[in-house]
């Protein structure tokens, strides 16, 4: 896998996810509590953002609204077709590692989010669950419960009242 092409992803992440947090906050603002997913498909082909007002976020795939944000689909497909050393389509631990990577580019990109984005939208930080799944695939279960320990603090696990 080339490095180099996943920093230029985290970089584009940073850069532009507060950008589209904002606004997914924005419709929020007279609720008490918002979930976030980045949701991808068995063999990586972008991201799509999903959000819901509730703390089931095993429900994801019934949440009715979503975003597909270039920054997050066409330059992660650019490395998946440019990474021939994992096979995509099947469990490994190369695939496993990818997934790995690539939360922890989402985390760092998460963190990066200024406070103000989530107070002027009335929450603070610790209010808004973020994670990570496949809509199905290899490895839906460990991207959930791994994501949810990386991206959020444990007051906010227990906010949602999600067990891991």
């Amino acid at each position: 896998m080339d490095i180099a092409e996943l920093e230029k992803f985290s970089k584009r992440c940073s850069q532009e996810l507060p950008h589209e947090i904002d606004k997914i906050l924005d419709s929020a603002k007279d609720k008490n509590m918002c979930a976030i997913g980045f949701v991808t498909t068995d063999d990586f082909y972008g991201f799509y953002l999903t959000w819901d007002y509730s703390n089931n976020i095993n429900k994801y795939y019934d949440w009715k609204n979503g975003l597909e944000a270039d920054f997050l689909y066409q330059p992660l497909v650019d490395i998946v077709e440019n990474c021939k050393d994992i096979d995509f389509f099947n469990p490994s631990d190369e695939k496993w590692a990818f997934a790995q990577a690539l939360l922890s580019v989402l985390e760092r990109s998460i963190r990066q989010i200024p406070d103000k984005i989530f107070q002027k939208n009335g929450f603070k930080r610790e209010d808004i669950l973020f994670f990570s799944t496949m809509s199905a695939g290899d490895y839906m279960q460990e991207m959930m419960d791994t994501s949810v320990k990386m991206f959020n603090t444990t007051k906010t696990i227990e906010k949602y009242k999600i067990v891991i």
